[in-house]
């Protein structure tokens, strides 16, 4: 018959200390990803907030052009001197459009018998607003 015999004390707060320190690794792991988890929700966050600020520069600047153009066509002057009263920078260049703020802005008119129709589109960023009016 055989015996048994006790394992060593030695032995046995070795194996304690090796699944201490896997249990160990594994919370860190898990630390680690919830970290990352947490920086990469507060990054998206951050784009949706920066789009919604350039949408909103677009739209103020689109609006805000459209209200330079009428001024033009109600003074009869071309104030910002792009040759055309009722247009605002309509000279197909973008690197001179005017800017509000971040955004920048260009107006166009078309006519069509007693109807002028303005057309002020505003970009900011990736964002674009267009605003229409049209007057008789």
């Amino acid at each position: 018959m055989r015996t048994l015999r006790p394992i060593p004390a030695a032995r046995r707060r070795a194996r304690h200390r090796g699944s201490i320190g896997l249990a160990m690794v594994i919370v860190l792991i898990i630390v680690q990803l919830t970290v990352i988890g947490v920086v990469t929700t507060g990054v998206r966050e951050q784009d949706i907030t920066i789009q919604r600020l350039d949408t909103l520069r677009a739209f103020y600047a689109a609006e805000g052009g459209m209200n330079m153009a009428i001024r033009e066509m109600m003074n009869n002057v071309d104030e910002d001197g792009d040759g055309v009263i009722g247009t605002i920078s309509d000279d197909g260049n973008a690197a001179n459009d005017p800017a509000l703020a971040a955004a920048r802005l260009v107006v166009t008119k078309s006519i069509s018998g007693p109807q002028i129709t303005l057309t002020s589109q505003g970009r900011s960023g990736i964002a674009r607003r267009k605003a229409q009016a049209v007057l008789q």
